[in-house]
């Protein structure tokens, strides 16, 4: 059965693009069949961080029903991406709410995954993506406001009937104004999927216009993703001790320069490095 994912957040600047990218190619370092679909029309950026520049069809085709959708593929290394079309004439007389029926027409050709790269927010272009889902990744940074945001989509989210539903933390820095992943999760009332810590790698990725987790495979954050995508696979991973040691020596470095420290903190990171 094949699983389309909505990956979204209650705002952008989260990272939701770099998630949606990247952990399209880890699900598909895994064998499985994926395609990852642009569905950002007013802001679209799939085709900058892949560096496609010579697509024949986009989504906006699909939506005006000029193409379709099994048409409009374009292939990067095995990974079947649908960009949207960076031209705003393309926007003109486009119906968004016929996107669920496109996309369920994949489910159909041998698709594993379909991921669904969401606008931020709760406008008509992320409504299509709540509704065309049955699962959804929030993207999310570890602090209230973006948190807030997230609860105020997941609210909106139950309209659109049952979905199964997690978050994913990007940019964390383990430090000491930041929400863990267990408060997130107390908060939310959903669980944590997974921790991307912030990395250098990735804003030199977007320069050189390629995923981070081809451009450094072995970077925190492409071991991040491999972990998430182990986790949506069933599959067995090892994260790495250089992922542990990082993580465990930016909580370390949060307490020396904390003014109070609290029992729970230092139980947590043993818990952690045990």
């Amino acid at each position: 059965m094949t699983r389309i994912l909505g990956i979204v957040s209650g705002k952008g600047g989260v990272g939701k693009s770099t998630v949606a990218t990247n952990l399209a190619i880890a699900l598909g370092k895994f064998k499985k069949n994926v395609v990852l679909i642009d569905c950002n029309l007013s802001t679209p950026h799939l085709s900058h961080y892949f560096g496609i520049g010579d697509y024949n069809a986009t989504i906006n085709d699909v939506l005006l029903e000029k193409v379709d959708i099994s048409s409009a593929f374009y292939n990067y290394d095995g990974l079947r991406v649908i960009p949207a079309s960076v031209k705003i004439k393309d926007l003109v007389n486009i119906e968004v709410g016929n996107l669920k029926k496109h996309v369920e027409k994949l489910s159909s050709k041998k698709v594993d995954f379909i991921l669904l790269d969401s606008a931020p927010g709760l406008g008509r272009e992320a409504l299509s993506v709540f509704n065309a889902s049955n699962e959804l990744i929030f993207v999310t940074n570890p602090f209230v406001p973006m948190i807030n945001d997230v609860i105020r989509c997941k609210e909106i989210v139950k309209g659109f009937g049952e979905k199964g539903m997690s978050i994913a933390v990007n940019m964390v820095n383990y430090g000491k104004n930041e929400l863990t992943s267990k408060s997130i999760e107390k908060i939310s009332g959903m669980d944590v999927l997974g921790e991307i810590p912030f990395d250098r790698s990735v804003v030199n990725s977007l320069v050189l216009r390629m995923p981070v987790i081809e451009y450094r495979p072995n970077s925190l954050a492409s071991i991040s993703f491999m972990k998430l995508a182990s986790l949506l696979v069933g599959k067995e991973y090892e994260t790495p001790m250089k992922f542990r040691l990082h993580k465990f020596a930016k909580k370390i470095k949060s307490l020396m320069f904390s003014e109070i420290v609290m029992p729970q903190e230092v139980e947590e990171i043993k818990e952690e490095f045990n």
